[in-house]
């Protein structure tokens, strides 16, 4: 299932009819609604209140929305990075996180779970509990935000040298050039998203 969600094969906005797909998948309903659970928690799949499920749509003023918020949460915590004792073991840390990027034959699901644990990494070492908690709330849209613009398009922002300067900025301990580059980072991200999303709204 969510195989099928990320690679595109189940649209978003379809709605996901149990007794249809326990055919197609030849299982039963009782592992499918666990699936479907644990995609729920993931924010690919969302409910609307009476039992009914489908796969996320993401809107141009959601991932506006989702950017600002990321943006201020991921700041903060590289700004903390940056002031560590340990700033240079925690770069290293996060560059080894970024290594499968190097590979250009990485396939889309793998390319999408080494960058969000990359941008997940830098709240946690930041130490702030809080700040993680919030981050983790709007993991689910970044995650769908990117599955909606597909491989062809979002492959090309999850690139390695896109984002190893994050983590030599905390190892070089400047607050205020990790949060320019950071900030820097998540506006072009933010419009090229936005931009995808405003073609699927116009139905290109």
């Amino acid at each position: 299932m969510r195989h099928r969600i990320i690679s595109g094969a189940i649209a978003p906005g379809e709605h996901l009819v149990e007794t249809r797909l326990s055919q197609e998948l030849n299982i039963s309903r009782g592992p499918l609604r666990e699936a479907l659970r644990l995609l729920e928690q993931e924010g690919l799949v969302v409910g609307d209140g009476r039992g009914h499920l489908s796969v996320r749509e993401i809107t141009v003023s959601e991932i506006i929305d989702v950017f600002e918020v990321r943006t201020s949460l991921e700041a903060a915590a590289m700004e903390r990075l940056t002031r560590r004792s340990d700033r240079q073991e925690i770069a290293r840390e996060l560059r080894e996180v970024l290594e499968p990027l190097r590979d250009g034959d990485l396939d889309f699901e793998t390319q999408i779970e080494v960058d969000l644990d990359f941008h997940e990494r830098i709240c946690e070492l930041s130490g702030n509990n809080m700040l993680t908690q919030m981050w983790h709330q709007i993991m689910g849209h970044i995650r769908m935000m990117i599955v909606a613009s597909g491989p062809e398009r979002a492959s090309s922002r999850m690139r390695w040298q896109d984002h190893v300067p994050l983590a030599d900025a905390i190892g070089d301990g400047d607050p205020a050039r990790s949060r320019q580059l950071l900030e820097t980072h998540m506006q072009d991200f933010c419009r090229r998203y936005a931009g995808d999303a405003m073609e699927r709204e116009a139905g290109f």
